[in-house]
């Protein structure tokens, strides 16, 4: 999970999404599996999930955020986030996003962009309204979120079953280039359902992902701005 995405500020998910199915002695056990096909099934897993919720908090090297989010069909998200003490709503659909927050938020994140002498200007005419942008190319919207392993599974490593909450996991660690190891926990029996990942480094983060009580429906707000709507008070526009 890379760092840079919005939702990396949370390496660490334990999936309680309903998703493992009991674990009868009859079930295949997938010990003797390969470690790359199974992190490659583990993650189809959950990107067929028709929706679920992501409910956690988290904190790297210079941000602390809380965030309760509803994701469906692993491309679409909805939900709100507190980073540093300050609520976001956000809505990603497709290939846009949208973020609304008020108007210390958007001080604390335009400071670097906007010239001092109408940042709070600039901030007043963006708190309260959704903010529209295109998805970053490179992290390629929500559905990389359920991309454990930054886009590759080789190099994937299986070691011993353990058990976890009382559920007999595997667990499937790799090394990224930052040196930060993440390990996916999947079932031992049945189908390989992702149950907790788990990734450790710079970052400290918990995440439960859970059924919600209600369908997930983003949807795209009726009113919103966009950069282009303030150019000219941007540093780069």
């Amino acid at each position: 999970m890379r760092t840079s995405r919005m939702a990396a500020i949370v390496p660490v998910v334990a999936l309680a999404l309903g998703l493992t199915a009991c674990g009868g002695s009859e079930q295949k056990s997938n010990a003797g599996t390969d470690a790359k096909a199974l992190a490659d099934e583990a993650q189809r897993l959950l990107k067929s999930v028709p929706d679920f919720k992501m409910v956690g908090s988290g904190q790297d090297e210079e941000t602390k955020m809380e965030m309760d989010l509803c994701i469906r069909s692993g491309a679409d998200m909805q939900g709100t986030m507190t980073i540093d003490g300050n609520r976001v709503e956000v809505i990603f659909i497709g290939k846009d996003q949208y973020m609304k927050a008020e108007a210390p938020f958007w001080k604390m994140m335009m400071g670097e962009f906007v010239p001092e002498g109408v940042l709070d200007e600039v901030v007043a005419k963006m708190a309260g309204k959704y903010l529209k942008s295109p998805v970053d190319e490179e992290d390629d919207g929500v559905s990389s979120m359920t991309d454990f392993f930054d886009g590759s599974t080789d190099g994937v490593t299986k070691g011993e079953p353990v058990k976890i909450d009382g559920v007999k996991v595997i667990p499937l660690s790799k090394k990224d280039e930052e040196g930060d190891t993440t390990t996916l926990y999947v079932q031992e029996k049945g189908k390989p359902y992702p149950f907790m990942v788990k990734s450790e480094g710079k970052n400290n983060a918990t995440a439960k992902f859970t059924k919600g009580k209600q369908k997930c429906e983003p949807t795209a707000p009726a009113e919103s701005f966009t950069k282009e709507d303030l150019k000219g008070q941007f540093k780069d526009a």
